[in-house]
């Protein structure tokens, strides 16, 4: 182990509906090698993991010097982290329901594989070394694709059956609206994600409303993102402002009834769709603030999450060292 160095270095997969985000943190928890492959997740599970493990070669390859303790997957959805099996990932084709993750990886790779829920990978990279850092009780919100939450409690992670405590985004705040890949209705996800904002955009522009956004997609529906809404929106778009606030102002409805349940020090906002000092997060804060009512909400420290688009890949490598260390392994 190199000199001045805390631990072995590890491997995290952030495996995402679009893309497989891989990194390399050496000892110091420092990215010294990444990767993005993309998903391709219609080709099936058993295409993906091998897309995986030729990734996490291709790292080894890159920096052969650096001694790895373990490799950590985060995945978007539920999963038996003792097994290392994913129970169901609705967001993916074929929602993944028992398929073994662990185990083939760690066979191709010789290491030790640990698998967690992707808002938690998220909320460990933020608790051990980002905005989280500190807090004894926190909540943590990840927005993207879908909307995935963690809870802290006396400094630790609550996990849950299925690691699935926290799942802000299944929270129904509209009883009987859009259907959600859980299978409810009206859940956050379907008012506050990436999706929402842009198939409410799409949406708007059908029916006739007149928006910059037309000429920004150039008339292609497809080629509206939740980036391009915000980015007219930052631009004073009406049609934009009003989606964006919208969405923000759910999920400030959502954090106000988790904070009324758990009256955390720390709430910490985070995401692609929810990048730090944005109008979105903003109008989330707003409203969260405006909603509750049972405590002093001043009391209540909102911060922007501070590793950004790395987050969920580097709390999964940690998780992949944890894990190592769990089952024997000198990290």
């Amino acid at each position: 182990m190199p000199r001045g160095t805390i631990h072995r270095g590890t491997i995290g997969v952030d495996l995402g509906g679009t893309n497989l985000k891989l990194a390399l943190l050496d000892g110091d928890n420092q990215i010294v090698e990444r990767a993005i492959v993309p998903t391709q997740g219609a080709e099936g599970h058993d295409a993906v993991l091998a897309r995986i493990t030729d990734g996490i070669g291709r790292l080894r390859s890159a920096a052969p010097s650096l001694d790895v303790a373990g490799i950590g997957v985060g995945v978007p959805g539920e999963v038996d982290m003792a097994r290392g099996v994913t129970i169901e990932l609705p967001n993916l084709p074929g929602r993944w329901v028992d398929v073994a993750v662990a185990q083939p990886i760690s066979l191709v790779c010789g290491l030790p594989v640990g698998v967690i829920n992707d808002a938690k990978a998220f909320a460990l990279a933020e608790l051990r070394i980002g905005a989280a850092s500190g807090a004894g009780t926190a909540l943590l919100v990840t927005v993207g694709t879908g909307v995935g939450g963690a809870v802290i409690a006396h400094g630790q992670i609550v996990y849950g059956v299925g690691s699935a405590a926290g799942e802000i985004g299944h929270l129904i705040l509209l009883p009987g609206g859009h259907r959600c890949t859980c299978g409810n209705l009206g859940c956050l996800e379907t008012l506050a994600s990436g999706p929402a904002i842009a198939g409410e955009a799409m949406r708007m522009i059908v029916q006739g409303f007149s928006t910059s956004l037309t000429d920004l997609s150039a008339g292609d529906l497809n080629a509206i993102t939740p980036e391009l809404v915000a980015r007219a929106a930052d631009e004073g778009d009406a049609v934009a402002i009003d989606i964006v606030d919208r969405a923000g102002n759910w999920l400030g409805i959502a954090l106000a009834g988790a904070i009324a349940l758990l009256a955390p020090e720390v709430v910490v906002i985070g995401g692609g769709v929810a990048p730090a000092g944005s109008r979105y997060v903003h109008a989330a804060v707003a409203s969260a603030k405006s909603h509750t009512g049972i405590l002093d909400v001043n009391r209540v420290d909102f911060r922007d999450a501070r590793l950004g688009y790395d987050a969920g890949v580097i709390g999964a490598a940690l998780w992949g060292r944890d894990y190592a260390m769990e089952h024997g392994a000198q990290v």
